[in-house]
């Protein structure tokens, strides 16, 4: 269906920022169990946004910028809690009991 609204890009956009911050919030409590919740959320927020990316290339007149914006930072969310979930896994593998 062509047709995208402003709504869910704004809140698309929103939601990408709430869990911005929440991974620095994550990687800063250095939770594993936390760091792979919100992976997973990135994951599905990511299928949402590039599902809205393509709705709003198919339909008329909306700009996909937030859309990218918010892809962005998703991917970069990513990026920084796998890096430290590795880091995390690391550090506890090389504690000698």
């Amino acid at each position: 269906m062509p047709i995208q609204n402003n709504a869910e890009i704004r809140e698309l956009a929103e939601v990408s920022r709430k869990l911005e911050n929440a991974t620095r919030d994550a990687i800063n409590n250095a939770n594993p169990e936390e760091i792979q919740q919100l992976l997973h959320e990135l994951s599905d927020v990511q299928e949402h946004i590039q599902e809205a990316r393509g709705k709003a290339i198919n339909g008329h007149g909306s700009s996909t910028q937030p859309l990218i914006d918010a892809q962005l930072r998703v991917e970069e969310s990513q990026r920084l809690l796998d890096r430290a979930y590795t880091n995390i896994n690391a550090t506890q593998d090389s504690v000698q009991p």
